[in-house]
């Protein structure tokens, strides 16, 4: 390795590392409000908030390594360009695509490096962390509905989504309640309550609703339909030991599953859609109820389909982000030579202004993806495509001044 190389990387190793740490700290503070309350108010232990700490640094560190490479190319580069070191290299014959290329270099190592972590490490840490805040919903259920009024809230764990007006924080009664269960055979159940309030058995958590109506149709006779109303209803909702059991193991989803196995889901997927089509081609006229059948069997395959396509694009997120870092390498330098300015506050702002513009593709694709509006390979490299073509665009303007 020759001075020349040695030197513009140094350039670029205590920006990174700034950028890094002043990143994190900011992520890391705003999961601490969050779990300086469960310590308060639901009698955490500091052992627990300690652990969740610890996992959900993994997915800070995935979405921190490739913007604190656009931060420290922009000041780097910014900084040799204000002190005109970038005109010094190139009139002894030094090439951009030469100062650029041993960034470029260890962009790609990063990359690697983060593909792997993505891959490996993200879904472990996103299971685990999953696994300790489904231990404290269990305990402390109105943990998790939190701040969230207004929304539908579903858990893969629970057989409900819910949806709610208002937390009582004095008397943790929850208004304006609405549940909507989906059974076997598609058949659908919702209750409205004018109130509720979760209680824990030995070995149960319980809903208590007050005041309501419950809703039922019929899958098999869609102009049959059930209603009927209650004072108090008591709804359970989970047999478990309610110890608090910080080995608890929630389920895997495509978050925290590793490639390798979302792929072998979406095998098995993709083998039970086939039987079901052939379901569809066998099934005879005269079936009684065919139509209905066809239309259950059809909305079968439509939801495997939205599996598989959530599947795909959780794939291609875990590997297209890291990709981001040497594009990032691109635009940073680029826009630290055409700026000519050094200093924290001028990297940082155009890091963040790009990296959202990054993150706004990235969330658009995704839910697009999800919906299997765009394939999910595209969703998930568009924001690449679009900002490498940027990247490449700005970096042979800024070689060419």
């Amino acid at each position: 390795m020759n001075i020349f190389v040695r030197y513009v990387i140094k350039e670029h190793i205590a920006p990174f590392f700034f950028a890094f740490f002043v990143i994190m700290f900011v992520l890391i503070l705003k999961l601490m409000l969050e779990l300086i309350d469960l310590l308060l108010s639901k009698g955490v232990g500091l052992v627990f908030m300690a652990q969740l700490l610890a996992y959900n640094l993994a997915w800070m560190i995935a979405l921190v390594i490739p913007m604190s490479v656009l931060v420290a190319s922009v000041m780097a580069f910014g900084r040799m360009g204000a002190s005109n070191e970038i005109i010094a290299m190139k009139t002894a014959g030094i090439s951009m695509h030469r100062i650029v290329s041993p960034v470029l270099f260890l962009g790609i190592l990063l990359t690697l490096g983060m593909v792997w972590f993505n891959n490996n490490v993200l879904p472990e840490a996103n299971l685990r962390a999953g696994s300790l805040k489904k231990a404290v919903f269990l305990k402390k259920p109105l943990f998790s509905l939190k701040n969230r009024h207004g929304q539908f809230v579903s858990d893969n764990d629970l057989p409900y989504t819910i949806h709610f007006s208002d937390i009582d924080n004095e008397t943790e009664e929850i208004r304006s309640i609405t549940l909507f269960q989906k059974g076997e055979n598609n058949s659908q159940t919702i209750i409205i309550a004018d109130r509720g309030k979760f209680i824990t058995s030995p070995d149960r958590l319980l809903l208590v609703l007050k005041n309501g109506e419950i809703h039922q149709k019929d899958p098999k006779q869609e102009d049959r339909y059930f209603r009927s109303t209650f004072e108090q209803f008591t709804y359970v909702v989970k047999d478990i030991d309610f110890g608090f059991d910080t080995s608890y193991k929630s389920p895997r989803n495509d978050r925290n599953m590793p490639s390798l196995m979302m792929r072998e889901q979406i095998k098995e997927l993709e083998k039970m859609s086939a039987s079901w089509e052939k379901r569809i081609l066998t099934l005879p006229k005269n079936e009684p109820n065919r139509e209905i059948q066809l239309k259950s069997i059809k909305a079968q395959i439509r939801n495997w389909d939205y599996r598989i396509a959530s599947y795909l694009v959780e794939i291609h997120k875990k590997n297209s982000i890291p990709f981001a870092a040497i594009i990032f390498v691109l635009i940073g330098s680029s826009l630290g030579m055409l700026a000519r300015r050094s200093g924290a506050s001028i990297g940082i702002g155009m890091s963040i202004g790009f990296f959202t513009l990054y993150y706004m593709f990235l969330i658009g694709g995704e839910s697009a993806g999800d919906r299997m509006i765009v394939a999910p390979w595209l969703a998930m490299w568009a924001p690449n495509i679009v900002l490498g073509a940027a990247g490449i665009a700005i970096f042979i303007y800024a070689a060419r001044r």
